[in-house]
């Protein structure tokens, strides 16, 4: 693809509270932090961001507070390149929020305030997009947002013949019904274990969850699976796409990174397996930096790492 591939993210926008702590508390303690550091997130806007930077023409479909941390967090979209003429102000709710544990071992756990995102309306997603279909290469869709909203954007998508890809998280008890008629379903293990009701802890059990998931309708499934890589089943195929051995600073926001890597590979009409191998790279670099939003990679940077891994 020659001009600028145009790509609408439909989903969550939330201002970050992260620490970072030797481990997560126990009950009733009070435990000394590392350190505090706040800013915009949200798997949405992550997502509209590090498309942005990664060269597309980025659209973001949400909804905020009409408060301080959704006024922030807009500023910062829009001063990233991002469309957001279609992000509604919510006088009612205030902007949502993550509090984020980082852990000595890197590893995150996440508490959300879902906030003005529980109010994203599906009518008003749809009317918002009847007058982009015609222009869009691909949608991206997460399930930080209702479920009607998720299944409105699929379906529109479908309708209109644009590739919908769906980062199926954070975890949620969303039904095929919702994500069948997805052209990539892309959840991590954790998440998988939430569509298929068992869990999915090692390749083999991805590989057993992609197939049944596979089976109810889309087109391509694709699980992340960290530092292994990602697992792509197709109809025609299965294949473990391996990752990059990096050092790893801070794994929050490193699926939003993958998953929008790979919607732009395909808005650009490049076959699976690079799509999935650009999204392993954009979320390795992901992971060597902290935050969020923060850490999402230039296109320049993931072509160059990628050239060297």
């Amino acid at each position: 693809m020659s001009r600028q591939p145009n790509i609408a993210v439909i989903g969550s926008i939330i201002m970050d509270l992260a620490v970072t702590t030797p481990r997560v508390p126990q009950t009733g303690e009070n435990l000394l932090a590392h350190g505090f550091q706040m800013g915009p997130g949200g798997k949405g806007a992550n997502s509209a961001v590090a498309l942005a930077r990664m060269g597309a023409h980025s659209t973001l479909l949400g909804r905020v507070g009409d408060d301080p941390f959704g006024r922030a967090e807009l500023e910062t979209v829009r001063q990233a390149g991002v469309d957001t003429s279609a992000v509604v102000i919510d006088p009612e709710r205030h902007t949502g929020i993550a509090i984020i544990m980082v852990d000595d071992q890197r590893e995150n756990t996440i508490l959300v305030a879902i906030g003005a995102n529980a109010g994203l309306d599906a009518a008003y997603v749809e009317q918002a997009l009847a007058a982009r279909w015609s222009s869009l290469d691909a949608v991206l869709v997460n399930f930080e947002i209702p479920e009607e909203v998720v299944r409105t954007v699929i379906e529109g998508a479908r309708q209109h013949h644009v590739p919908a890809v769906v980062d199926a998280g954070p975890p949620r008890h969303y039904g095929p019904e919702t994500w069948r008629h997805a052209t990539v379903l892309s959840p991590n293990m954790l998440e998988a274990s939430y569509l298929v009701g068992y869990p999915v802890e090692d390749e083999a059990a991805a590989r057993r969850a992609a197939a049944d998931i596979l089976a109810l309708g889309p087109q391509a499934v694709v699980v992340k699976m960290g530092k292994r890589g990602a697992l792509l089943v197709t109809p025609q195929a299965s294949q473990l796409v391996p990752g990059y051995a990096v050092e790893v600073v801070d794994t929050t926001g490193a699926g939003d990174a993958f998953t929008s890597a790979l919607t732009l590979a395909l808005a650009e009409g490049q076959a699976l397996p690079e799509a999935v191998r650009l999204g392993n790279a954009a979320g390795a670099l992901a992971v060597t930096r902290f935050g969020t939003m923060a850490a999402m990679p230039t296109r320049a940077e993931v072509d160059t790492f990628k050239s060297r891994g």
